[in-house]
């Protein structure tokens, strides 16, 4: 069988086997889109299709993240790994999905808006009022799409190609771009139609080039294991269309001996290899020299641009990003003249580029040493700079936020307020049957019957405090280590991250209640390490635990419902507001008669002086916390006194659901706290009630 024959048949399996998955998918999503309503505040960022947390699509991810306007927007990551980004989950409006999976069509259904940067799957077509952003992924010396006049890709026609990128160029709503050059290249690559596509901002991306220190170049390479005394060199090569392996993935066959090159320079030097996102990742072989190192799965190509001192590459858009550093550049191109007539052609002449041009490993020798001798930009190069960074300002992200995301809400049709309608109808037809199933399960449990480890647990701790007394501590101001030392012979619930004061006491709690599943994910570990006692939680905080103590049980909860209190904890509780929700109920369960609050100030958590330590909570946790509050009450612009007032009302509600529980049952309940905003319970002094049980056990 000959190469052309062969590449036919390699080309039509290929084609074949493209067309029957877009099929499947194109069904699947169009059933997605059909009964998915459209949300006005969810984006949905893919970068590298699914490979990368990086690029265009990162810079406006992190900030969207720092612009008020977009606190209460819920932000989806498509990846094909999400487990390995898990750090995003940090910011609890962050959603992370499996590329290809059903949840992942969901998302791209409902997202109000999708910013990509390689072009979303062919299956994905936009609807109506939704907002497609391309930030593209680099401004292109050699052609793309329409602009290939060679059948050269080994897995496709042209033809095939071409018909694919005008469908693509018919989704874009916005191109962010550089320069009017590359605005000229991505309307005839694409067909883009609209004038209005293109949005003269620069790349996002490139705005950190504009904003760094010293100090942060020094960290990267602390991280990459650079000494600050080596010059680094960063090589970038880009793939060829010809260069394909069995499985049709992209290959790289530089013809350039990197071993023989860094022995040439000394060592004085060090390279960074990076691969195209298109190359496949498996390149053994490529080196053995401690001087060079791979950095194809790094995931922020701007780390190494600041890193580097001069960079190497061929055809790769990165030396127009590059350049904005001013920076020396040497273009390695040994396949000039077949890249340029038989692969891919050029936009440019190459008399253009800022810096040599080479095609052997000896003259890449030569020319780096060259330009590492006292390096100025000459006039072809700032000419360079000038044409393709036209645009680059350092703030491409905010003009993009500006122009893009300030539309008007989507206007619901008929048949999506049906759909919102049947939603919501579910969701209510969902709680009753949660509330009949643990009704129904708490009262067999009650009598004994099906029960699991946890229900068995919870059973066992029914009444077996009958009579006593305890105390629920609180995390206020006014909590002394003092205070707790007194409390040592008492039954006692500490609450979230009362283990903060255990370096000025020898108190330790006899039982511990978690309820808020911000502090489970985030400080869970913490919390293991600390806490010894029998933990008690809510079965969704649990769920979010990392390390889940062995000594816990967990009670069942109806998010939606107002706070009651049932008295029955054996089937759920409605724990609101306040972990002491929580406690108290655990206390009535065990039955407890005498209940004192101690550190229960009602104060705002969020000011300085809101805590008994000002080191209580880490920045992240408040900062999610707050913007969970926002988020709940659909205002954005609350102060900090605001959201105070918001949490002190709402868990003084709850204060007096339990005062009232409590009278009904013969349950006392007192506050112990020194000052304070709660005034519901009865004041007393810590001291005297102590002293009161010494005077009865005398």
């Amino acid at each position: 069988m000959g190469n052309e024959e062969k590449t036919m048949k390699n080309r039509t399996k290929y084609m074949l086997k493209q067309d029957l998955s877009y099929i499947k998918n194109y069904m699947r999503y169009q059933i997605a889109a059909k009964t998915t309503v459209l949300d006005n505040q969810m984006i949905l960022f893919e970068s590298y299709s699914g490979d990368k947390y990086a690029d265009s699509v990162r810079a406006i991810y992190e900030e969207l993240l720092q612009d008020e306007r977009f606190h209460s927007f819920y932000f989806v990551w498509a990846f094909k790994n999400p487990e390995d980004h898990k750090k995003l989950l940090s910011n609890r409006h962050t959603i992370l999905v499996r590329k290809g999976s059903s949840a992942y069509r969901k998302y791209y259904a409902r997202s109000r808006y999708w910013i990509n940067n390689v072009t979303v799957a062919d299956y994905l077509n936009p609807k109506k009022d939704q907002i497609y952003i391309e930030t593209w992924h680099g401004t292109p010396l050699k052609k793309l799409g329409c602009d290939i006049e060679f059948d050269s890709d080994a897995r496709q026609t042209r033809h095939h190609m071409h018909s694919r990128y005008v469908k693509k160029g018919k989704k874009f709503t916005f191109l962010p771009a550089p320069s009017d050059y590359y605005a000229d290249c991505l309307r005839s690559a694409f067909q883009v139609k609209s004038d209005n596509a293109f949005i003269f901002s620069g790349y996002p991306r490139n705005d950190r080039l504009f904003h760094y220190t010293e100090d942060d170049v020094a960290s990267i390479k602390t991280v990459l294991g650079i000494s600050s005394d080596k010059r680094v060199i960063l090589y970038t090569p880009t793939w060829r269309d010809s260069d394909t392996d069995k499985d049709g993935k992209f290959t790289l066959q530089a013809q350039i001996d990197l071993d023989s090159l860094m022995e040439g320079l000394g060592d004085d030097y060090v390279l960074l290899y990076r691969l195209h996102h298109q190359i496949k990742d498996d390149q053994s072989g490529m080196s053995a020299s401690s001087q060079i190192i791979d950095v194809s799965n790094y995931e922020d190509i701007r780390d190494l641009y600041l890193i580097s001192d001069l960079m190497i590459t061929d055809y790769s858009s990165t030396m127009f990003d590059y350049s904005i550093l001013k920076r020396p550049m040497i273009f390695h191109m040994y396949d000039k003249e077949r890249y340029e007539s038989k692969i891919r052609g050029f936009y440019i002449s190459t008399d253009e580029l800022p810096g040599p041009i080479t095609s052997s490993t000896d003259e890449l020798i030569a020319s780096i040493r060259e330009l590492s001798q006292n390096f100025q930009p000459d006039e072809t190069y700032l000419a360079f700079c000038e044409k393709f960074n036209q645009y680059e300002t350092g703030d491409a992200s905010k003009k993009i936020l500006d122009r893009c995301l300030s539309f008007a809400p989507h206007r619901y049709s008929k048949y999506e307020r049906f759909l919102k309608y049947c939603k919501k109808t579910a969701n209510r037809v969902h709680l009753v049957g949660l509330i009949c199933r643990y009704n129904v399960l708490g009262f067999f449990r009650s009598h004994g019957l099906f029960h699991n480890n946890n229900s068995l647990r919870l059973e066992r701790l029914k009444n077996t405090h009958s009579g006593e007394r305890c105390f629920l501590i609180g995390n206020g101001p006014s909590l002394t280590g003092a205070d707790l030392d007194l409390l040592k012979d008492e039954y006692t619930f500490g609450t979230n991250m009362v283990y903060k004061i255990f370096d000025q006491t020898s108190w330790r709690p006899s039982f511990h209640c978690v309820s808020d599943t911000i502090y489970a994910s985030k400080l869970g570990t913490e919390l293991s390490q600390k806490v010894k006692a029998p933990l008690f939680t809510t079965e969704r905080t649990y769920q979010r635990m990392k390390n889940k103590p062995i000594n816990t049980t967990y009670v069942h909860t109806l998010q939606s419902e107002r706070y009651k209190v049932r008295g029955n904890i054996q089937a759920y509780c409605m724990v609101k507001a306040t972990v002491l929700s929580l406690a108290a109920e655990m206390a009535f369960h065990m039955g407890f008669k005498e209940i004192y609050l101690l550190g229960v100030d009602c104060t705002n958590p969020h000011t300085k002086g809101g805590h008994f330590t000002d080191n209580y909570t880490t920045k992240e946790v408040a900062e999610t916390d707050i913007n969970r509050i926002k988020t709940r009450m659909k205002k954005t612009d609350l102060t900090t006194e605001q959201i105070g007032e918001h949490i002190i009302d709402r868990s003084l509600e709850v204060y007096h659901l339990l005062d009232e529980y409590a009278k009904k049952h013969g349950i006392q309940i007192y506050n112990a706290t020194r000052g304070g905003n709660l005034e519901i319970f009865p004041r007393v002094k810590l001291e005297d009630v102590l002293e009161d049980r010494k005077k009865e056990t005398r």
